[in-house]
């Protein structure tokens, strides 16, 4: 008899809020986005939908080599995206960004504001022309803070406090050589959730049954399903879809052969 772990995160569905989705579905929706440029540094309403495109989104130009930032703060989407993160289990942020000329694109970084300190991430690059996920967890990867007298990024851990009083949060984004100039950077599908690290899963068997254990946390739906053959319409679910903070066990009979994985649903609201 075999058996098999595996986990399956599916981002994400509308149900009760751990956090925030900003679609920029409508232009109001948007108007609350800024838009920074460092080389003029002054802050701007973000720009809605791309040109010649029917997709909503924000977006912003370069000026010649200078960053951009495109953000949310007490004026955006309903405060969704501020405020006690740590009290609300807040770890992860997913968004989507676009660039029209990565030959002249260096990194984005994504950063939150609190108690008056900036904190980033690590950098990403970008492969191609337009879009690609940028994903980030404050408690699973490094984060850092500027320090201007040395010029030094210093890494940091985004402590409870911290977490506990977020003004703002956005994606920087900076060129590579004045060649950007011009040249449009964008933001999509922005969302902050819960901690999306899949829990461990402990299997234990007797000879007629399987019992799948796991703790589960706030803002996550689970579901545990059983396969005997891993094709992907085999799947069947043990018992209906659930929440659970804390221990959880589900028990199934065993059959010659066992597949079984966890699907994650997490829980969000998006923004009116």
């Amino acid at each position: 008899m075999k058996t098999l772990l595996c986990l399956v995160l599916v981002l994400p569905i509308h149900a009760q809020t751990l956090g925030g989705f900003e679609t920029f579905s409508v232009e109001e929706n948007a108007s609350g986005w800024g838009f920074y440029n460092y080389a003029s540094e002054e802050a701007f309403i973000a720009n809605w939908k791309l040109p010649d495109t029917t997709d909503a989104e924000i977006y912003g130009a370069f000026t010649q080599d200078s960053g951009v930032s495109l953000f949310a703060d007490a004026m955006s989407s309903s405060q969704y995206f501020i405020g006690d993160y740590a009290s609300a289990g807040i770890d992860t942020v997913i968004c989507e960004i676009y660039v029209e000329d990565a030959a002249s694109f260096l990194e984005a970084e994504i950063y939150i504001l609190s108690g008056n300190v900036f904190y980033y991430s690590d950098p990403y690059g970008v492969d191609a022309d337009g879009w690609s996920t940028l994903t980030n967890s404050f408690s699973g990867d490094q984060w850092y803070i500027y320090n201007d007298t040395d010029k030094v990024f210093i890494p940091v851990d985004l402590t409870p406090p911290i977490l506990s009083d977020v003004t703002e949060i956005g994606v920087n984004y900076y060129p590579s050589s004045t060649a950007a100039d011009g040249k449009l950077v964008a933001l999509d599908n922005f969302g902050i959730f819960p901690d999306l690290t899949p829990p461990a899963l402990t299997i234990t068997t007797t000879k007629r049954n399987a019992t799948i254990a796991f703790t589960g946390i706030p803002g996550i739906q689970y579901t545990v399903q059983s396969s005997n053959t891993l094709r992907e319409n085999s799947w069947t679910n043990i018992e209906n879809p659930f929440e659970i903070t804390g221990p959880s066990q589900s028990t199934t009979p065993l059959s010659p052969q066992n597949f079984f994985r966890v699907r994650n649903q997490v829980f969000y609201l998006e923004t009116p």
